[in-house]
């Protein structure tokens, strides 16, 4: 494993291509939260993949309220310690609430005073809130009203997981491959690292239209190809691709035991099967060797896509019939 990105081989930017083994990417999202006609126009101007994706509401509410989080010191020099947070209330039909609370530390226990509740309608597209106690130590009404403010701009824009899931679906169109010790470390191999360019130009863009503080980072440098990168990158493909492998089986196997009726679904983990085969010979071609190692997982998963589309085939025939 990667356990010290020093022991990668780093060459300059104008190595000849074929001397090199790919390239290391990695970026961190921060805080990140992007209007999402901004977010559309940036994938617009730089072409990124962006298949379109639909804001929840319910997501904006939680999201609001969960940003109320502090703890604090009571004033006087009493050295009173307490946090403000919200914590979910049983939901009701299509009413979500949430409570806001004083939690105030003890010696052996801590006391909870409930200060307000918070809730979103979604029948009526409305969030509202009605204080239940006065704390003289912070403006309860002040920090509802800042979380009802967040939660018209929560509403409009795409917040950091939203966006990670769409990055990660285009890394995972260049066979990026996580490096298991790091978060946000990837790998692209030689045949696509041209692609991490739009990458980097597309989180840099996303930053300028970040509506927090905190920077994006996005970096990328290139791989030499020699015989100790290519056993490094290999560790760790295989320990990605033994998991996905059993991950599939399991799949697999459910689809089967609990006889799956949809041929669709069937099909698309066949497909799914396909693609890791074909970009295990990818990664064979380019580390210049068999990953022998994860024959047994794909050997079985063989032996599963053969009776998935054994059961496919079945079913469409039964329904044309």
């Amino acid at each position: 494993m990667m356990n010290n990105p020093n022991n990668f081989m780093v060459v300059q930017n104008n190595t000849d291509e074929s001397r090199l083994l790919g390239k290391f990417l990695y970026y961190s999202l921060a805080d990140v939260l992007v209007k999402k006609e901004d977010f559309e126009r940036i994938c617009h101007a730089l072409d990124f993949p962006y298949a379109g994706r639909r804001i929840s509401v319910v997501d904006a509410f939680k999201n609001a309220t969960g940003k109320v989080t502090r703890r604090t010191v009571g004033a006087g020099g009493t050295q009173e310690i307490f946090r403000i947070y919200c914590r979910d209330n049983r939901r009701e039909g299509n009413i979500y609430s949430r409570e806001l609370v004083r939690e105030t530390v003890g010696l052996r226990t801590n006391r909870y005073d409930k200060l307000a509740n918070i809730c979103y309608d979604r029948d009526a597209d409305r969030m509202y809130h009605d204080i239940v106690e006065d704390d003289p130590a912070l403006d309860a009404e002040h920090l509802c009203q800042s979380m009802e403010q967040k939660f018209l701009i929560f509403r409009e824009c795409l917040g950091r997981s939203q966006i990670d899931t769409i990055l990660l679906h285009y890394l995972e169109t260049l066979d990026a491959l996580p490096i298991s010790v790091y978060g946000k470390l990837y790998f692209v191999p030689r045949g696509k690292m041209h692609k991490v360019d739009l990458f980097e130009d597309f989180l840099e863009d996303l930053n300028h239209a970040n509506q927090n503080d905190k920077a994006l980072v996005v970096n990328s440098f290139y791989i030499a190809d020699d015989e100790k990168q290519r056993d490094k990158m290999a560790s760790e493909f295989y320990t990605l691709v033994r998991k996905e492998a059993q991950e599939y089986q399991e799949r697999a196997a459910y689809l089967i035991d609990s006889g799956c009726q949809s041929a669709s679904i069937m099909e698309r983990w066949i497909r799914r099967i396909h693609e890791l085969e074909q970009k295990k010979q990818r990664y064979e071609a380019l580390f210049r060797k068999e990953l022998s190692e994860t024959d047994a997982e794909f050997g079985s998963l063989a032996l599963y896509s053969q009776e998935l589309q054994v059961r496919a085939e079945g079913i469409r025939m039964m329904k044309a019939a």
